[in-house]
């Protein structure tokens, strides 16, 4: 069977072609569907093109969970910078409510979801990033007020993330109003 896909000298976007299908694939099945075979399928790319970016599926999903990390960095980022809060308990809470309805954000949660079930390495490295860019920056824990909404911000995080939050937009708002000092 002959291949319709002709290599191209564009390592980068050929890469990025295999990073978002394997997020697709993740996102949408399991984190073990994410294999070099339905990687191909979907880009066309060959299974050898796919090694010669990641030498093995570990290497791949590393890679995946990296990026898939420093996107919520940079989310939070803006996000804090537009709404000027110093606050991290409040701008996280509001950043996932906000962001709740972005397609790329639910699939990149999703994936990010599975890959913290599938693996301890990516429970520590979450535990880090958690740490880094949520809790307090003097290592101190929230205060009450803030835990609350902190693990308000979970629970609408993971239940989304899992795809079954009962929890509409409008309710959604009212727990920010509710929240916000």
């Amino acid at each position: 069977m002959e291949n319709a896909y002709k290599r191209k000298k564009e390592p980068e976007l050929n890469k990025q072609l295999i990073l978002d299908a394997a997020t697709e694939i993740g996102a949408a099945g399991d984190w073990h569907d994410v294999t070099f075979q339905a990687i191909a399928d979907r880009t066309g790319l060959s299974k050898g093109g796919i090694i010669h970016h990641f030498k093995n599926k570990d290497e791949l999903l590393d890679e995946l969970m990296r990026r898939s990390l420093a996107g919520l960095t940079e989310w939070m980022k803006v996000f804090n910078e537009e709404i000027g809060s110093g606050d991290k308990a409040y701008g996280y809470l509001k950043f996932v409510i906000d962001k709740g309805n972005d397609q790329s954000y639910q699939q990149l949660m999703r994936l990010v979801i599975k890959a913290l079930l599938a693996s301890p390495q990516y429970r520590k490295w979450w535990e880090d990033w958690y740490v880094e860019n949520i809790m307090p920056p003097d290592g101190t824990e929230p205060n009450i007020h803030g835990l609350i909404m902190l693990l308000v911000a979970d629970g609408i995080w993971y239940s989304e993330g899992f795809g079954f939050s009962v929890v509409n937009d409008e309710t959604k708002q009212r727990i920010l109003k509710y929240l916000k000092r």
